[in-house]
C-alpha cells in the first residue's frame, strides 16, 4: 500500500470532527441570539430601560397598546430567535443520539 493513498478516518477522528461541527453550529446559533438581543436593546431601549418605539411611548398610552408594542417589537422577536436556537440544539441532540445508538456506527 502506498503512503499517498487516502486512509480511512479513525473512529476517534470522526468523533472529533463531529464534535467540532456541533461546536460551530452551537456557537453560530448563540451568536444569532446575542445579536438579536443587541438589536432589540439598540432599537427599543434607552440607558437600559425599554421604551416603546411607536406612539405608545407617551404618558397617557393605553396599557393594551403598550402590551401590543412589547409583544410585536421585543417578545415575538426573542421568541422566534429562541425557538430557532432550540430547534438547532434539538437537531444536534437527535443526530448525536442517532449515531450513538447505531450499532453499525464505528464512531462510538
Amino acid at each position: 500500500m502506498s503512503t499517498n493513498e487516502p486512509q480511512e478516518p479513525t473512529a476517534a477522528r470522526i468523533r472529533a470532527e463531529a464534535e467540532q461541527c456541533y461546536r460551530y453550529e452551537i456557537s453560530a446559533t448563540m451568536n444569532a441570539v446575542v445579536r438579536a438581543c443587541a438589536v432589540i436593546i439598540r432599537d427599543y431601549s434607552h440607558r437600559g430601560f425599554w421604551y416603546p418605539a411607536d406612539d405608545t411611548s407617551h404618558e397617557g398610552a393605553h396599557h393594551l397598546a403598550l402590551i401590543h408594542s412589547a409583544r410585536r417589537h421585543i417578545l415575538h422577536r426573542l421568541q422566534l430567535t429562541i425557538t430557532a436556537a432550540e430547534t438547532v440544539f434539538h437537531d444536534i441532540e437527535t443526530e448525536h443520539d442517532r449515531h450513538r445508538n447505531d450499532p453499525n456506527n464505528p464512531t462510538e
